[in-house]
């Protein structure tokens, strides 16, 4: 079954693997995660390609002579069976639990640098347990710790590709702890809360104030200087001046009886003198008799 592998990164500066095709160097990284522990898999290469290359036009009968070429992988033969061996395989995949499926020479074992790495009849002969091989693993230096746990498939369960032992391994898998970092879902982030605040001594009014202003047949500029002294003036501080200048110009509005742009009509904003004027006159109508 597929297994998550590191990449070691000396890996992208070895020679051997520098003069590889660009579909070879995938092809043995597919293999390390359908090998076993020990480095060895199954020489099939329609199987690989259907794993490895399923919807790639790749010849990968091609692509295995070119790694046996390199001296990446090598093949042998076991009761009839043909299987491969991947150079180094060990030097760099550290399994906690390791186990191993396909029957390698000793030759080979030490061409991946597996040989303390045991099949479950080898344990049983030999009374050792995946437990007892940490400390052997232990020794060997320049190693990556890193899980052999199977991967699950689309359904979440585990396949039983090329499995005999079925048990399950460690999953002490730096790469997947990763993974699974990156995928976890973040927690949405929380706005940021908005303070009150004086007006600025410098503050000016924006284009779009501007206008908003004399849309509603005000002078711009004079309500602005006489909205930045007032509120200068009380010192008092607020959420969003932008709403409280468009207020503002509402309220002028109103007092001064402009229309806005637009209407029929659009009168110069009344005056102090001229609501004094009007009230005058108001007053002489009411108590005086004389008309307005």
């Amino acid at each position: 079954m597929a297994r998550i592998r590191s990449i070691h990164p000396g890996l992208w500066t070895d020679e051997a693997f520098a003069s590889l095709s660009m579909a070879a160097r995938v092809l043995i990284m597919g293999i390390w995660n359908h090998a076993d522990d020990g480095g060895g898999f199954e020489w099939k290469p329609l199987t690989l390609k259907m794993r490895i290359f399923p919807v790639d036009n790749v010849e990968v009968s091609a692509l295995l002579d070119e790694l046996v070429l390199h001296n990446v992988v090598q093949k042998y033969d076991v009761s009839g069976k043909s299987y491969g061996a991947v150079r180094n395989f060990g030097k760099f995949q550290r399994p906690k639990k390791p186990d191993r499926f396909c029957p390698m020479p000793a030759s080979l074992r030490e061409f991946s640098e597996t040989t303390s790495v045991l099949s479950k009849d080898e344990r049983n002969q030999s009374g050792t347990s995946t437990e007892n091989l940490d400390d052997c693993a232990d020794a060997v230096p320049n190693r990556l710790d890193t899980g052999s746990e199977p991967v699950p498939n689309q359904y979440g369960k585990v396949s039983a590709e090329g499995r005999k032992g079925g048990r399950e391994e460690g999953n002490n898998s730096s790469l997947r702890s990763e993974c699974e970092g990156a995928l976890a879902p973040l927690a949405p982030a929380k706005p940021a809360q908005r303070r009150k605040s004086q007006l600025p001594e410098d503050w000016q009014p924006s284009p779009d104030e501007l206008a908003y202003a004399q849309n509603l047949g005000l002078d711009g500029s004079a309500v602005a200087e006489n909205f930045r002294l007032h509120w200068r003036a009380k010192g008092e501080t607020k959420l969003d001046w932008h709403a409280a200048f468009q207020l503002w110009c509402r309220r002028e509005q109103s007092f001064s009886g402009a229309r806005t742009v637009g209407s029929r009509t659009n009168p110069r904003p009344k005056t102090a003198a001229d609501r004094a004027d009007e009230h005058a006159a108001y007053m002489l109508e009411k108590y005086a008799g004389g008309s307005r």
